[in-house]
């Protein structure tokens, strides 16, 4: 039985593709590359892939947890200051559950 193997040009345009996503080590793609990741947790890609979104879910639930703690800890010392200094983490994590969550 012969299997049925894919021709030569489906295989060079595979290791082209896989060539061209190992670039991001130079300069300018790292650049690149990094912009992209800012615009998926500051402006919500919409071509984001799942996996994507659930580590972007993932860091903002480290943000809410550090408010969390924050809130905590200003409870048992009754400052009002650290109150209003864990909006920040909550509103961090918030912004970026948005992000991840729009499409």
């Amino acid at each position: 039985m012969k299997k049925n193997r894919g021709s030569k040009k489906e295989l060079n345009s595979y290791i082209e593709s896989v060539k061209a996503s190992q670039k991001n080590v130079t300069w300018p793609e790292v650049l690149r590359g990094g912009r992209s990741v800012d615009e998926l947790f500051w402006k919500g890609a919409r071509d984001a892939s799942i996996i994507q979104r659930i580590g972007v879910v993932i860091l903002a639930l480290v943000y809410l947890m550090v408010g969390v703690v924050l809130v905590s800890m200003a409870v048992d010392q009754g400052s009002w200051f650290e109150i209003a200094f864990a909006a920040i983490p909550f509103a961090v994590g918030g912004w970026f559950i948005r992000n991840a969550l729009r499409k």
